[in-house]
């Protein structure tokens, strides 16, 4: 399978490649980027290279799909959000992202994520799709009531990240 290009009014979404490699760890060496994130704040360019290759990989295992946000203006990536735990039998995925500071508060990611549900439920035929979220991230929490998911709870020391329990808040969006 060819991985998809997407487009929006501002952004080319693609696939990662190495040349994304400076792009990714100016932001994911950010404390605030990586706050409400299940990793450390990058140290070397390698930690984008690793990243890029886990992001790679999971698609290759037909596992999801991590679009690069490249912007049509200068092709300078700035986040990435895709779909990940893909479960095919039940129709149902999670959608993931994060963005370069720079570019918060600019609609970016709800322009990328538009396009990337329509083609999650019209090719890959989901009719669910989840989001975890960290309960204080109200930026997130915004952004996933713009796209019309349904706050469904919040899950008690669900996820285990940076050696603590930490709680979850999970939405859901249904292909009705």
């Amino acid at each position: 399978m060819e991985f998809p290009v997407l487009e929006t009014e501002r952004l080319i979404l693609r696939q990662l490649t190495f040349n994304d490699t400076q792009d990714l760890f100016e932001y994911f060496s950010l404390d605030e980027v990586m706050e409400y994130y299940d990793l450390t704040p990058f140290k070397t360019e390698d930690d984008s290279r690793r990243i890029i290759r886990h992001f790679n990989s999971e698609f290759e295992k037909g596992k999801g799909f991590r679009w690069a946000l490249e912007l049509k203006s200068n092709g300078k990536v700035i986040g990435t959000c895709g779909y990940h735990n893909w479960y095919r039998e039940h129709f149902r995925a999670e959608v993931g992202y994060e963005l370069n500071p720079k570019f918060w508060q600019q609609s970016y990611m709800k322009e990328a994520i538009l396009p990337i549900l329509t083609y999650g439920f019209e090719t890959m035929r989901l009719h669910r799709v989840d989001a975890f979220i960290d309960p204080s991230n109200i930026s997130s929490e915004r952004l996933l009531s713009s796209l019309n998911f349904s706050k469904e709870g919040t899950l008690k020391d669900y996820f285990f990240e940076k050696g603590k329990f930490v709680d979850a808040m999970i939405f859901g969006l249904i292909n009705k």
